[in-house]
């Protein structure tokens, strides 16, 4: 074997064609999983942006918003019904003292 540049027998032109080979693949393997992140980053990139004006963080931060407000106003709600209820029971137990009043009047 003589030195790298001038091959002088099949041996020689065999391990520069391997020698090609494997700084082929060095460079290949790792544009290929770079190629195969870069999809991957585009369909996440697609999933959250979606051709939205607005980010994700921002409708995710109103959603959050309105479903807090939503919980604000059932709780209110629950006031006032538990509100109403008492005065609801409050109105029986007067209409009864005063049917027992009438009844033992009379």
């Amino acid at each position: 074997m003589t030195d790298f540049p001038n091959p002088n027998s099949w041996l020689d032109i065999l391990d520069h064609v391997w020698v090609g080979f494997v700084m082929l693949g060095v460079a290949a393997v790792p544009s290929f999983f770079a190629a195969r992140n870069h999809k991957g980053i585009k369909e996440v990139q697609n999933q959250v942006k979606n051709a939205h004006t607005t980010n994700l963080r921002d409708d995710i931060d109103r959603a959050i918003n309105a479903v807090e407000a939503l919980g604000k106003d059932v709780r209110g709600i629950r006031t006032d019904l538990a509100a109403e209820e008492d005065r609801r029971r409050q109105q029986i137990r007067e209409l009864r003292d005063d049917v027992e009043r009438r009844l033992n009047k009379g």
